[in-house]
């Protein structure tokens, strides 16, 4: 008896920590994770720019970038909620990183998908700009 006992004590752990791998790992395999590089006027991003992906107007995700990279992870949609909280086939996802537009946007999909961001406009928001006019009259 002591030695069934043992090995139930040392297999229940096992089994239990097994379980919650799968289930972790279905959560991960059902993700669209979009990742790579984002250059602006051809010198990589500084670090700490916010990169935010959205769908329809709606933010799903957001990260900031480090080393001139970026890696978001986007939950798949839940069909059982009315709301949209995450991608479902045939979305679109626009990238927004530090108030500008990042172009293409790209089509979701299951998995890690590298999308490299080469932005060449001037990253300076519309009420700056604006101010900057209003200086020269």
């Amino acid at each position: 008896m002591g030695n069934r006992m043992l090995k139930i004590l040392v297999l229940a752990p096992v089994l239990i920590l097994f379980g919650s791998v799968i289930s972790y790992g279905q959560l991960l395999g059902t993700a669209c994770e979009p990742y790579g590089s984002i250059s602006i006027s051809g010198e990589p991003a500084a670090d700490n720019l916010p990169v935010i992906a959205y769908i329809g107007g709606q933010e799903l995700a957001r990260c900031l970038t480090l080393g001139g990279q970026y890696s978001l992870f986007i939950p798949m949609d839940d069909p059982d909620t009315s709301e949209k909280d995450g991608w479902a086939d045939g979305d679109k996802i626009e990238i927004n990183v530090n108030g500008t537009a990042a172009n293409p946007s790209f089509f979701a999909q299951q998995g890690r998908i590298r999308q490299d961001i080469v932005l060449t406009a001037l990253s300076v928001k519309l009420d700056t700009w604006g101010k900057i006019k209003a200086l020269f009259k």
